[in-house]
């Protein structure tokens, strides 16, 4: 801060308060506030599809979960099946397009044609912590996602 100004010194050190608050404000942890995760290269597992709680039954073949890739592409496993496709995000706009999946003949289709609808469905998204929620065009939750691996 050598050669500043005392009015450019107090605006410095008063960002550096202002960021040291939010970082130990109310919704902290012990360790620091949660981070938020990346949409990107993050494994999102399905915790909630149109307002039921998601339960993998022991034996399953996995869980249902998706990765955004970093060039536009996105990918998962819905139960059953295998997808992929594209998406867009545009500030908390996103829209999935191109989405295709392997035809396995499934015993229990628990999740996956749900889950296909919310994609042709989802219009938003939100993203804070670890949490990520496909939303619709009036911004209603259609499916909640939390973040399992960190890249």
């Amino acid at each position: 801060m050598k050669g500043m100004s005392v009015a450019g010194r107090i605006i410095v050190l008063g960002c550096l308060a202002v960021l040291a608050a939010c970082a130990s404000g109310p919704g902290s942890q012990q360790g620091g506030p949660v981070p938020t995760a990346p949409l990107t290269n993050t494994y999102w597992k399905l915790v909630e599809l149109q307002g039921n709680a998601v339960d993998v039954p022991q034996g399953e073949q996995g869980e249902p979960h998706m990765i955004f890739r970093d060039d536009g592409r996105v990918n998962g496993f819905s139960g059953c099946n295998r997808f992929v496709g594209e998406y867009t995000v545009t500030g908390a706009n996103l829209l999935f397009d191109s989405m295709a999946s392997t035809r396995m003949a499934c015993p229990d289709d628990n999740y996956e044609s749900v889950l296909y609808d919310v994609f042709a469905d989802t219009a938003g998204v939100f993203l804070e912590g670890k949490v990520l929620k496909l939303l619709d065009e009036q911004g209603h939750g259609l499916a909640r996602f939390e973040a399992v691996a960190l890249p």
